[in-house]
């Protein structure tokens, strides 16, 4: 919830609609700051000059005659004001020339006191005394107080200058981060999918650069990922073709010899057995190619559920105990638990562990034994298979979970075994996100394997 306020608020409609806004307070707030401004130093200007205009006038100006009112005239010209003296109820007893009235409105007067007045005049008066009675001094100024149109112009234009350029601002910004991510987008259609573009902000603008990271990040994934696809193509009919040709040349051969008129019927016997044997071999090689080009193309999804790893080691073991007795060969467990519960695909982790150690079996020393250990802790769950081996492998560890290694470098036939069952067995653990690894020491071989909790 409170993301979505966030994107909302970042919006780059919010933002530009807030903007607008700003640049409408701006001009308002500017117009009515500087007419006030204005309007205050007109004004005061005003007072400053009807004072002065009193005080000229007070000096000379105490009788109600024709010379008092000639001097009121000259004082009025040089303030360029208008000037009146009346009564109490407003009867004019002198003025300057340009007051056409004979009277004035003193409630009026009193109401507009300071301010304004209905016909734009701005009026003062003072306390003056005449022939000895004290009479009002008003004041006002000739022209009403208007701005000009170059004035208002000047007012107008000072706020929308300013907006102008704080939008300019916010718009030029946007505008060079919107060049940025097209560059970004020019690097990633020129195939440059490890250019990144900054994010910059919560808004649109900064969302699309993000997408557009991720976009390309999996694009690059993708075409990787199609290489590999390619280069595992490529390396399966190379040496699918190699795998398959020795037997197959093995098999004709001895079909051959079964053919053959000259070979006797124990032979032949000898020959169809052996022949058999080879076809059956073949057909392990296609089944381990099949699974395995399943696996890498991700064509083998698990169907897991829980069960008792304890229980698929058991069974595992059991399926090789033969071929461990005719090698003289016996099995020691160590199980700290008597039932760890896993979510597993019991098929698929059940080969791991037959294809582990059928390989300790028939690649240990005679007459040894086959280590199976289990640890749980709270975190993972390992597996551990040791058996001593007759050749210590150095740098070829890592290189054994590789398809179609054997662990000697030759890759003659007699190595048997399809080259496929580590390959196969890290696919699967890798499928359950788990982990496994090899170590060789003093002939003793260790294969780990870790499963993580639910």
């Amino acid at each position: 919830m409170n993301n979505k306020i966030i994107r909302n608020i970042s919006s780059l409609n919010i933002k530009f609609i807030l903007m607008n806004a700003l640049s409408v307070v701006i001009i308002v707030s500017g117009i009515y700051g500087i007419m006030s401004f204005f309007n205050e130093n007109t004004v005061a200007e005003k007072i400053n000059n009807f004072n002065s205009a009193f005080v000229k006038a007070q000096e000379y100006v105490n009788r109600n005659d024709r010379s008092c009112e000639d001097y009121l005239e000259k004082v009025a010209e040089l303030h360029d004001v208008n000037i009146a003296i009346i009564d109490k109820n407003g009867k004019i007893l002198l003025k300057s020339e340009d007051v056409k009235k004979d009277e004035l409105n003193v409630d009026n007067l009193v109401k507009y006191f300071h301010r304004e007045y209905e016909d734009g005049n701005f009026y003062q008066w003072y306390d003056i005394t005449i022939d000895n009675q004290t009479e009002k001094f008003v004041i006002w100024n000739r022209q009403p107080i208007r701005f000009n149109e170059n004035t208002m112009l000047c007012i107008l234009m000072i706020p929308v200058i300013i907006s102008m350029i704080l939008t300019f601002f916010l718009i030029n910004k946007k505008v060079k981060y919107i060049k940025t991510i097209a560059k970004g987008a020019g690097e990633f259609s020129s195939g440059n999918l490890d250019y990144k573009i900054n994010k910059k902000g919560m808004d649109e603008l900064g969302f699309l650069a993000e997408s557009m990271n991720n976009m390309a990040e999996r694009l690059k994934e993708n075409i990787e990922k199609e290489r590999a696809q390619e280069k595992f193509k490529t390396e399966l009919i190379t040496n699918v073709s190699h795998d398959l040709r020795t037997p197959l040349t093995s098999l004709i051969a001895y079909l051959q010899l079964v053919e053959n008129e000259k070979t006797t019927e124990d032979n032949r016997k000898k020959y169809i057995s052996i022949s058999i044997e080879k076809a059956y071999k073949l057909k392990q090689l296609i089944d381990d190619l099949f699974e395995y080009s399943k696996l890498e193309c991700d064509g083998i999804a698990l169907e897991k559920n829980e069960a008792n790893v304890i229980e698929i080691l058991e069974q595992s073991i059991g399926e090789l105990f033969i071929e461990a007795q005719k090698r003289n060969m016996n099995f020691k467990k160590e199980f700290e638990n008597n039932k760890v519960i896993l979510s597993v695909d019991s098929s698929k982790l059940g080969r791991v562990f037959e294809n582990l150690l059928s390989n300790a079996v028939k690649y240990g020393v005679e007459g040894t034994e086959v280590y199976v250990n289990l640890k749980k802790n709270d975190e993972y769950v390992t597996i551990t298979f040791e058996n001593e081996i007759t050749e210590e492998i150095s740098e070829d560890t890592l290189m054994l979970f590789d398809r179609f290694y054997r662990g000697d470098k030759s890759r003659n036939s007699k190595a048997s075994g399809s080259g496929l069952g580590l390959a196969i067995s890290k696919s699967i653990i890798e499928l359950h996100d788990g982990e496994i690894w090899a170590e060789c020491k003093n002939n003793i071989f260790k294969v780990y394997v870790k499963i993580f909790n639910n």
